[in-house]
């Protein structure tokens, strides 16, 4: 391959038994596969096995990277299906999915979402589960809205935010009829910060 290509070997041979070598010279080796086509289709031979060889290991080790992916593809969506036959909170829009990637699982209740702190602000009353960044004007409050479970049933409460959490079209907050709303089962839509805010999440529950 060296003396083909014009470039330094790519290999060392070493004898692993008495051998007897022959040496040649580059040119000498050029003048060989030119003046012998037996030679010639020797080495095309040769160099077309080393490709294919070469070839079978590349596809082997995709295939086994792509049975390595779809077991990690496997795990994650048993992992889903676990959550989803409880409750989990995701995002909506494709918005709020840059800031929430995956479904998380709400295992843990209460549940807080709220917003992360900007310089200068002190602590929440509550720390959130989930916080998310946000930009002036804000839409979403430090301690926005909780999810909880009472009496089996499962609840969104609004924690006194500025622009309060419509929960399937209901509003609800300080400046609305109550701070609660139930959640049905399946899927509902949970706004936080008004009805034109982009903090629009789908929550599950079996």
């Amino acid at each position: 391959m060296g003396v083909v290509e014009n470039r330094p070997r790519s290999a060392t041979a070493r004898a692993a038994s008495e051998v007897e070598v022959e040496f040649l010279t580059p040119t000498e080796f050029l003048d060989q596969i030119a003046g012998s086509p037996q030679a010639a289709r020797e080495l095309i031979q040769r160099l077309s096995q080393r490709l294919r060889e070469a070839d079978d290991r590349i596809v082997n080790e995709e295939r086994r990277s792509g049975r390595a992916h779809r077991t990690r593809k496997d795990d994650e969506t048993q992992t889903a299906v676990a959550s989803v036959n409880k409750a989990y909170l995701a995002a909506k829009n494709p918005w709020l999915q840059r800031q929430l990637h995956t479904p998380l699982g709400l295992g843990d209740l209460p549940f807080i979402v709220g917003r992360g702190p900007v310089a200068g602000e002190g602590l929440p009353r509550l720390q959130p589960d989930l916080k998310l960044d946000d930009t002036v004007p804000f839409r979403l409050s430090r301690n926005h809205f909780m999810i909880e479970k009472r009496d089996e049933c499962y609840y969104v409460h609004d924690l006194c935010s500025t622009l309060g959490t419509i929960v399937n079209g209901e509003p609800i907050g300080n400046h609305f009829r109550g701070d609660d709303a139930a959640l049905r089962a399946g899927e509902n839509e949970v706004i936080a910060g008004g009805v034109d805010s982009p903090f629009v999440f789908s929550v599950f529950i079996a």
